[in-house]
């Protein structure tokens, strides 16, 4: 370097100006200036990320993150640079990366028209001075301003609730939206501690360009502070879009260390990724399935989100609770396909440490609601069982005190019937003796029956058995007045229980329905197999088309001796209410006044499958 005293010169007149009071831009266009006259160069640039399109020949120069020099007699292909960069490009050049370790700030582009030879001396020269333009950039005052300013916004947005989905849409729509973090996608991915794996949580992003241009178009017109426009957006759009849709369905065992999202959870670091199209020549390696991706990733990502393999690229960042890594973020560009820099990766990393916090203390909160709520159950579980014992007592008592002396009499009347000839005018008083006192036992088992604490047997049973004999009982009473409507899958998992209580438990409840529909009508019953939280469950539906219930006595459905009906004892529904969930199980009502009533009744499935009905 002492044969270029000009290369002092050049250094510190770079080092005085990146220390001077002026704006970053002036400071960029100081540093060019000074270049293009120690050199006498024909051409000066600082190419931002943002200026190079992903498929594009300066995106893979800025890639490599290693200098590109060009002399005098090196064969150079201009084949490969779009239009828009062949613009700049001279006989003679060369690309300096401005960046450190730890980010990528662009590109310094120093052009020559005369053919020219550079020296090594020059080369350490740029390199110096592209740490020091990266140290400029990266200290700009008003850029920190920015993002402090870009973060606080953020985090104001994130406090506005302790809803659980409502945090995570506000996180992705933090991170997607032009004034925020700016990708065109955003996806979060939860680990499930207890199946080891990362599930898909939700995704916010348009399905198609087409959508990108108008959502970008719309948010570009309003106007007000960042905090405030992403917490008037409404997630109903975003969660029901295909993107959602498909991220929802992706489910990786965090054991697959062969994809990036795993890693990202196991190493607790960031990931940016990038795959350029192969037809340049660039390094091109299958996975397993044989997608076009790099076999570090799997097909996870790239061959579910971004269609065309050959050229996606998205970038990974852990979200961290408490310390401990609780999900990963992953961002792309896939409409606009703008380089994700490490500077973008940097500041999306500042937000998603306090969005793992937000989430995390929303997933608290949500844990402490649902054992709020099963504390409330059980509370009322407790005081319904209270009363049960005090009514089961009550109950057999009476029942044993009346029943006696009723067996008495029904015994005593039915020999007066036998007595009194069948034309005698006395026949019809003691057939009058004989119904009411066999509906009085009848009222009585029914009390007992409801009181009784009775041993349950669980057995693997077929709950389209049960309801086939429940029907038969049910087919004699109402006879041709009701259609019947059964949607039953061929293949049902089996269910534990007793198979005389449940039996009872769906007489009690089609009967309730039939008796809804006063004349004609329909009754529809459903059988599906569900999952929920990991466990298969069977669910039944049993709907009828009566005139509903009145919302205002809708909660007294299952109270024991609450009925509507003139000749009702109110023991039918509190009966199927209490078998059931002694069977674990739970039962639902979904009204419409004037129109019906399904009665909906989940049951935990065994792991024994049932075989299809003959």
């Amino acid at each position: 370097m002492s044969e270029h005293p000009e290369a002092y010169i050049l250094l510190k007149a770079v080092l005085l100006i990146s220390h001077s009071s002026a704006s970053l831009e002036e400071k960029l266009g100081q540093v060019l200036q000074a270049i293009s006259d120690t050199f006498q160069a024909d051409r000066t640039l600082f190419l931002k990320p943002d200026q190079m399109r992903e498929n594009g020949w300066l995106s893979r120069v800025a890639a490599e993150r290693k200098p590109l020099w060009v002399d005098e007699g090196f064969s150079f292909g201009k084949g490969s640079i779009l239009p828009e960069e062949g613009s700049f490009i001279c006989s003679s050049f060369a690309f300096i990366p401005v960046g450190n370790g730890s980010s990528f700030e662009g590109l310094l582009y120093i052009g020559f028209e005369r053919p020219r030879k550079s020296f090594q001396q020059e080369r350490d020269l740029f390199a110096l001075i592209s740490e020091v333009m990266a140290e400029t950039i990266h200290q700009d005052p008003s850029r920190r301003k920015r993002e402090f300013s870009t973060l606080w916004e953020l985090n104001k947005a994130l406090l506005t609730t302790v809803n659980f989905e409502r945090i995570i849409f506000l996180t992705l729509t933090a991170i997607t939206l032009g004034d925020g973090l700016g990708f065109n996608r955003a996806m979060l991915f939860l680990v499930n501690e207890k199946e080891k794996a990362l599930e898909g949580s939700m995704a916010v992003g348009p399905d198609n360009a087409e959508e990108a241009g108008r959502i970008w178009g719309a948010l570009s017109q309003k106007r007000g502070v960042l905090s405030d426009l992403i917490t008037q957006l409404n997630g109903s759009a975003s969660t029901s879009s295909n993107l959602n849709s498909i991220v929802k369905e992706i489910r990786i065992p965090l054991e697959q260390q062969q994809c990036i999202l795993s890693r990202t959870v196991l190493e607790g670091k960031p990931f940016n990724v990038r795959f350029p199209g192969s037809q340049e020549g660039w390094l091109q390696t299958r996975c397993e399935r044989g997608c076009h991706l790099s076999s570090e990733v799997g097909c996870y990502v790239g061959d579910q989100l971004g269609r065309d393999t050959m050229a996606y690229s998205f970038a990974t960042i852990p979200l961290w609770g408490k310390g401990k890594v609780i999900g990963v973020i992953v961002v792309d560009n896939f409409f606009n396909q703008r380089p994700i820099t490490d500077e973008d990766l940097r500041f999306l990393g500042l937000f998603a440490n306090q969005a793992g916090l937000a989430i995390e203390n929303a997933m608290l909160y949500r844990h402490l609601e649902e054992v709020h709520q099963e504390l409330k159950e059980t509370q009322t579980l407790l005081v319904q069982h209270e009363k049960m014992v005090a009514l089961g007592e009550l109950a057999s008592t009476v029942a044993h005190q009346i029943k006696n002396p009723l067996v008495s009499i029904g015994g005593f009347a039915r020999r007066l019937d036998r007595a009194i000839p069948a034309d005698g005018p006395e026949k019809r008083y003691t057939e009058t003796i004989l119904k009411e006192a066999a509906r009085l036992e009848r009222t009585l088992d029914d009390i007992l029956s409801y009181t009784r604490e009775d041993l349950i047997v669980f057995n693997p049973h077929d709950l389209r058995d049960i309801l086939e004999e429940s029907l038969s009982m049910v087919r004699e009473e109402i006879g041709d007045r009701i259609r019947i409507v059964k949607q039953l899958p061929e293949e049902l998992p089996k269910v534990a229980g007793d198979f005389q209580h449940l039996k009872h438990a769906f007489f009690n409840l089609l009967t309730n329905a039939c008796q809804a529909m006063q004349e004609k009508g329909t009754l529809t019953i459903r059988m599906n197999p569900i999952l929920r939280n990991g466990s298969m469950y069977v669910r039944v539906e049993v709907e009828d088309t009566g005139k509903g219930i009145d919302p205002e006595t809708l909660h007294n459905v299952f109270n024991p001796f609450y009925s509507t009906k003139e000749s009702g004892l109110g023991l039918g529904l509190p009966i199927v209410h209490r078998i059931i969930t002694s069977h674990r199980g739970r039962i639902e009502v979904d009204n419409h006044p004037g129109k019906g009533v399904t009665f909906i009744i989940t049951l935990q499935a065994t792991s024994q499958p049932a075989s299809s009905p003959l």
